[in-house]
């Protein structure tokens, strides 16, 4: 793991497209960092809508979107950081950076700050 390393947890309705692979493929290569996205879908369809109970379960098991962004220069990780926020605005809940190494996590949430994150 590089010593920047951000885990961007995105819950239903948070990011402002679809997070697609090969986005964060293009945003990986121009930055020069590692980027990937882990799918948890744990809700179903009851009543007519999409629901999902969430009570004892721990955040990874929550439906969401995880992005994880790893560099070892803090230059390139905080340049893809900006790129994906302007792409998919950043994560909102006081847990979106949970798994974060603290270095990762000062400098994404200093990106949102400065950015106003796009909400």
């Amino acid at each position: 793991m590089g010593a920047f390393t951000a885990h961007l947890r995105y819950y239903p309705g948070d990011p402002l497209e679809e997070i697609r692979q090969e986005d964060l493929d293009r945003i990986a290569q121009d930055c020069g960092v590692q980027a990937s996205c882990e799918r948890i879908e744990n809700r179903v369809l009851g009543d007519g809508l999409m629901q999902e109970e969430t009570l004892d379960k721990t955040i990874e098991e929550m439906t969401q979107d995880v992005i994880t962004v790893t560099s070892d220069s803090e230059e390139a990780f905080r340049r893809a950081v900006l790129a994906l926020y302007q792409k998919y605005r950043s994560p909102r809940t006081p847990y979106s950076f949970w798994g974060s190494s603290r270095e990762g996590e000062r400098v994404a949430k200093e990106v949102a700050e400065e950015t106003g994150g796009g909400w």
